[in-house]
């Protein structure tokens, strides 16, 4: 009886413990179908259901599915705001702010929330960015957008380039 009573203590013990393991493994939904919204991998969803992803969180996003924005700066030198054959790049010479962090140009900015919309801010030392304030949205995973920033050059460089002349 005694060794009855010992191996029906130790089930005690560890049953509790299978319990929570078959909850936590155990959709909420039980062992129904799996359904296509459950995995949507294009919308990038994951199911919601699963007491593992409400304690940990879901997978993060890889790399290649946040937005990616470019930005190139060069001297408008016809102030047509097109970028025409030897107009030259402006490195360093401008910055832009996106959410408070600046970035010297030319800059290359991984890492943007897909459905968000982005303000980029333009601005010079030497050369007057002709656009001060893009908005940009990114729409969908890993999309590249690409930002050309039309210059000129600050109000002491054109008179310092008058008096040259």
């Amino acid at each position: 009886m005694s060794n009855y009573l010992k191996s029906l203590s130790a089930f005690a013990r560890i049953f509790p413990l299978i319990l929570l393991l078959v909850f936590l493994l155990m959709p909420l939904s039980g062992w129904s179908a799996k359904s296509s919204e459950e995995f949507n991998v294009e919308g990038g969803s994951v199911k919601k259901e699963n007491l593992f992803n409400l304690f940990f969180g879901g997978a993060p996003l890889m790399p290649t599915q946040h937005g990616t924005v470019i930005v190139e700066a060069y001297h408008d030198k016809n102030d047509n705001k097109l970028r025409d054959v030897g107009e030259e790049s402006l490195d360093q010479a401008v910055i832009c702010i996106i959410e408070e962090i600046v970035y010297p140009i030319p800059a290359f900015i991984p890492g943007l929330d897909n459905g968000m919309n982005y303000t980029i801010l333009f601005e010079g030392e030497g050369f007057q960015p002709s656009i001060k304030k893009k908005d940009v949205f990114i729409k969908k995973r890993g999309q590249i957008i690409r930002i050309d920033v039309p210059c000129r050059p600050g109000l002491r460089q054109e008179v310092h380039a008058q008096l040259e002349n």
